[in-house]
């Protein structure tokens, strides 16, 4: 495969020339670099900003520098250099290569999806020239055979230093609601002799007019934390990806944060600081994937549809800075500004997601339609345009201001797209998948355990923006939402605390949706550090403390996985055994439904059996000691 044509042409790229042949370069760009969606902006709209790259100076770039090569190769041959041939005069890297980061894919839609991957030298050696692959979609999704009749789409793909040598292409013309197999594989190579990638697979999403899907299965994951723990929860789950359609995780998905002295061997972070730059990011990334096995199959076995926290960025990001820093105080002498750009190009390099069709360079949230059966709503509500937040030492400030109407957490084009979204929806059940919890928290406050008593971080912090958030809720029906953030694992029947409808935690009347929370892969709980018999204990106040908290668990890590019907939603919660071992099994939590039509959780909760760990509601409310805020607690009767 070539990847610069007609050499005579290019020449004039070498000696600077203006009068580049436009029909070349554009021809050199179409078949080999704008193929690769991780050269450009995450907008579709902006062609070019500090998020996208000049292809064709990259272009003029290496042209130039393969003709410098050839040229000094020429004038060496005859002067008694040794082996003058070894800059090199191939146009692409031609050695064997490795996939040591793996493949994914996201983003599908009825007829297309994002492929990634991340090749580099089989050797592990540093080098200049461009990487070109080939990329291969089966219809044999199980044992695919990679023939002709086997293969239905492909193409070819160059990917530079420029982007750290990411690969992400946009397959299309595929069939809505089928299950198909991919790889990778080196380009200048014949099929026998090629370097080729794992194979994984993917499933597009049903025609979104379709009405006959009868079910979508989904795994949820937030926050994990390399050093802290085994990634297990991305191993259970891909044990079952063939029952999975799809892979949603809500953010955290890597760390900033630098080395810890605790880590385990092999699962230091990598590099060993707070990361800022381009290259930190970059690397980062890099560990996680290269570390953790389970987390490569999982990206390998179904398509994934992400969104970002805050620590994809740092610590309490909200739009003008982070918990340790902005643009007047920079972290390791990069302001925020600058961070965060770093952030969001490491992110759009290495996550399978698709350009969005804005003029927001930053915008992440986004929708996809699975049939008429239901609507995910991805939503960012920490990088977009948040207002301040609690950065730990202005926890009394953010208090004080937490009901100003003018506070968003999401940003009013957001807001008004996200309503627009729910108010034109006619599918069956309306997902919303975002952060942090949106249900209304005491934490222990009224039982003297914490200082604080909400958090202001969450929802806590917006009420203003909560309250119109409820208010596009209650115009309509079947809303599921779901949230990670918070290292442990809550399910809400959602009230609305601003208006007199009373909410009854023994039936759910009053509920106005539900809410789905799940814990860590691997960070840390947010009880901290307890016995056994503490961790079930807080998780038993708390439901104390939260009439609509219908279940509460913060000891173990893990995920949740969702199957929706016509009919139903089903949630289940799963806890891994051990969090320091990666092959650590998994015990089923608590399951939890919610029937089409009810906006809230069925009765008995968990079937009327007892959870495997942590609490479940279990206190009767007397309906009369309604004043209005609070009802006064009963014990229930044995």
């Amino acid at each position: 495969m070539k990847f610069l044509a007609i050499l005579a042409s290019l020449t004039v790229f070498a000696l600077g020339a203006d009068r580049a042949s436009t029909s070349v370069v554009s021809g050199i760009q179409d078949n080999y670099l704008l193929s690769n969606i991780a050269y450009r902006s995450p907008s579709l709209t902006i062609g070019t900003s500090g998020l996208a790259h000049d292809i064709d100076a990259i272009v003029r770039r290496e042209a130039a520098d393969l003709l410098r090569r050839r040229d000094f190769v020429k004038r060496a041959s005859g002067t008694g250099v040794d082996n003058p041939t070894s800059v090199g005069t191939n146009e692409t890297y031609t050695a064997p290569l490795a996939f040591p980061y793996g493949i994914a894919s996201g983003d599908p839609l009825d007829d297309s999806v994002i492929l990634w991957t991340h090749p580099e030298p089989a050797d592990g050696k540093a080098q200049d020239l461009p990487i070109c692959l080939k990329w291969q979609v089966s219809s044999n999704a199980k044992k695919p055979t990679w023939t002709k009749t086997d293969i239905i789409q492909q193409g070819n793909v160059c990917t530079t230093k420029d982007v750290d040598w990411a690969v992400k292409v946009e397959a299309k013309k595929l069939k809505a609601r089928t299950t198909y197999a991919y790889r990778f594989l080196s380009s200048d190579k014949s099929a026998g002799s090629a370097s080729v990638s794992p194979v994984g697979n993917f499933k597009t999403m049903p025609t979104p007019t379709d009405s006959n899907v009868a079910s979508l299965d989904l795994a949820v994951f937030s926050c994990s934390n390399l050093p802290v723990g085994s990634f297990a929860s991305y191993a259970r789950a891909y044990d079952k990806s063939s029952s999975l359609d799809y892979v949603l995780h809500v953010g955290d998905y890597i760390y900033e944060s630098g080395a810890r002295i605790s880590a385990p061997p092999g699962r230091q972070m990598e590099p060993d600081h707070e990361i800022v730059t381009l290259d930190d990011y970059r690397t980062r990334y890099k560990a996680y994937h290269r570390i953790d096995a389970g987390l490569r199959n999982l990206r390998a076995s179904n398509a994934w549809l992400p969104v970002w926290d805050d620590h994809e960025v740092a610590d309490q990001a909200y739009k003008a800075g982070t918990a340790d820093g902005n643009d007047t105080f920079p972290v390791r002498g990069v302001r925020f500004t600058e961070r965060k750009r770093n952030a969001v190009k490491a992110y759009f390099e290495n996550m399978p997601i698709r350009q969005v069709d804005t003029s927001d360079t930053l915008r992440i949230w986004r929708q996809f339609k699975v049939g008429t059966l239901a609507d995910l709503n991805m939503i960012d509500t920490r990088q977009y345009d948040r207002d301040v937040t609690d950065l730990y030492y202005n926890t009394p400030y953010i208090e004080s201001i937490s009901n100003d109407t003018a506070r968003s957490l999401m940003g009013g084009k957001q807001e008004k797209w996200l309503y627009d979204k729910l108010a034109a929806s006619r599918s069956t059940w309306k997902i919303i998948g975002q952060q942090i919890i949106t249900s209304q928290v005491h934490q222990l406050n009224k039982l003297k355990l914490t200082k604080n008593d909400l958090n202001y971080d969450a929802w806590d912090g917006y009420t203003a923006n909560r309250g119109r958030f409820y208010d596009a809720i209650k115009k309509t029906d079947n809303v599921i939402i779901l949230a990670g953030d918070s290292h442990a694992a809550w399910v809400f029947d959602t009230e609305d605390p601003y208006h007199e409808q009373i909410y009854d935690p023994v039936t759910g009347k009053g509920a106005i949706a539900v809410e789905f929370a799940g814990t860590a892969v691997s960070s840390s709980s947010s009880y901290g550090s307890l016995s056994k018999a503490g961790y079930a204990d807080r998780a038993q106040k708390l439901t104390q403390a939260n009439k609509n908290l219908q279940f509460a668990e913060g000891e173990h890590r893990g995920y949740f996985t969702l199957h929706i019907t016509p009919s139903a939603t089903t949630a289940k919660y799963w806890a891994i055994n051990d969090n320091n071992n990666g092959a650590s099994p998994e015990t089923l939590l608590a399951t939890f439904e919610v029937k089409k039509g009810a906006n809230k959780l069925t009765r008995p909760i968990n079937g009327g059996r007892n959870s495997t760990a942590g609490a479940l509601q279990s206190v009767e409310w007397d309906q009369s000691s309604w004043d209005g805020k609070t009802f006064t607690r009963k014990a229930k009767s044995a």
